[in-house]
């Protein structure tokens, strides 16, 4: 029953007030699209059928892109929405998806999301990756709205938490195995974990990552050339990019490029996860003794201010990785070695670029493991073993880029998820044009 949740939330929501409050005051990533997680949508214009897509953040968005893009092609005539939870998840659908209704996902409330689904009466809701959220899925069943999960993962831990959930609300364990779900799922151990909580065999289907789908094999050479002008990035340079890094490994990246300069002919491009920490960033940087620029600065002014081989460049600018990863000669990703978790190392591996990362990939073990079975990627405990992998990779460009296009061949001879989901999908979405 959806009081069973809603009073776990009440709770939570109650304990935690005093946190909440402050963070509502003191941070915009925070409070942003307060007012649509209340329910508080858009309206959505005309009759036509409603596929409504949801992915958590930057990563599941940008999953959804190839979909969506498919199922436009394949099913013209449909209003397609998307929802995200994250403020940075939100930019980058509004980026991606410029002609769609954007919104931020409704808190799982019970009348929260009867609100929703009220307002945007989809006729199917696909969520990426693990977004089962119980009320809201109780609620999209009641309804007769077909939920269908694209490229599923669940960990051990997240089956454990879903089958206690299943005790106590009967409802959200019917919903589950409601008839009209289906779970396309990435490996033959995720659909193992979601037959576990009592899905139907024949409801669980084994379609691939479609991250492959999505990422990136080059980027224009007029791209790469306007970036390598305006970063005054010289032919003899060569670059250590760190990607989506979170506090403690800007440190660890200024320190080994304090020792490796006194060798070698380096530049260091920090790319914080959240750009909100420019400023923490830059400090660090002070700290160390080097001279830095922000890259918003740069395009607004044009001017590099000190020696650029001398100079720290931080990006504070949102959606350019993977033209800054297309510039790497060495490339680390971050969440890696402090945090948990770790970042896609899928990006880099895509353009080809020698990549290293920490031992915490909880998020992206299967493609972590892949790039290592394949010799295609390096893995390092500490800062002792970075400094020594980056130094290596950068004396033997040979070998790098050897690495590099094995990484490539990873991502290139796993794609085709994407079409195998919209198999699926044709004939749900067919059947539900009209409901």
């Amino acid at each position: 029953m959806p009081v069973v949740f809603d009073s776990f939330y009440l709770t939570a929501v109650t304990l935690g007030a005093p946190y909440i409050i402050t963070k509502m005051f003191t941070s915009e990533r925070f409070r942003s699209g307060l007012s649509q997680r209340l329910g508080w949508l858009p309206t959505r214009e005309g009759s036509r059928p409603c596929l409504w897509v949801h992915g958590a953040s930057v990563g599941e968005v940008l999953t959804a892109r190839s979909l969506v893009t498919t199922v436009e092609e394949s099913l013209p005539g449909w209003d397609i929405v998307l929802s995200t939870s994250t403020n940075t998840g939100f930019s980058v659908a509004k980026k991606n998806f410029e002609d769609k209704l954007v919104f931020y996902f409704p808190l799982d409330f019970s009348w929260v999301d009867r609100k929703a689904l009220s307002l945007l009466k989809p006729n199917c809701i696909i969520l990426v990756e693990l977004e089962i959220w119980p009320n809201f899925l109780v609620a999209a069943v009641q309804r007769g709205i077909p939920v269908v999960l694209v490229n599923g993962r669940i960990s051990e831990r997240s089956t454990k938490v879903l089958k206690t959930l299943r005790l106590f609300s009967r409802s959200f364990s019917q919903s589950l195995q409601a008839p009209g779900n289906i779970y396309c799922v990435r490996t033959q151990t995720d659909a193992t974990r979601f037959l576990k909580l009592g899905i139907p065999k024949e409801k669980v289907i084994i379609t691939g990552n479609m991250k492959y789908d999505n990422i990136p094999l080059a980027v224009p050479e007029e791209e790469k050339e306007r970036l390598r002008q305006s970063f005054r990035i010289s032919p003899e340079d060569l670059v250590i990019v760190g990607g989506s890094t979170h506090p403690g490994e800007e440190e660890i990246l200024l320190r080994v490029f304090k020792t490796l300069r006194a060798t070698l002919p380096i530049r260091l491009i920090l790319v914080p996860r959240h750009i909100e920490r420019a400023q923490e960033v830059e400090g660090l940087i002070r700290n160390m003794g080097f001279p830095l620029v922000k890259k918003s600065l740069l395009d607004k002014t044009g001017d590099f201010p000190t020696n650029p081989r001398d100079t720290v460049l931080v990006v504070d600018t949102m959606g350019e990785l993977t033209k800054i990863y297309s510039l790497a000669h060495c490339v680390f990703v971050g969440k890696s070695l402090k945090g948990l978790g770790g970042q896609n190392v899928l990006e880099p591996a895509g353009l080809a670029r020698p990549t290293i990362f920490g031992p915490n990939m909880t998020n992206f073990q299967e493609e972590a493991n892949l790039l290592l079975e394949a010799d295609a990627a390096r893995l390092v405990h500490n800062e002792e073993e970075l400094l020594a992998t980056v130094g290596h990779l950068l004396r033997t460009p040979q070998e790098a880029e050897a690495m590099g296009l094995r990484a490539q061949k990873v991502v290139t001879e796993n794609r085709g998820a994407t079409l195998r989901n919209l198999k699926v999908l044709e004939k749900i979405l067919r059947e539900n044009k009209t409901r």
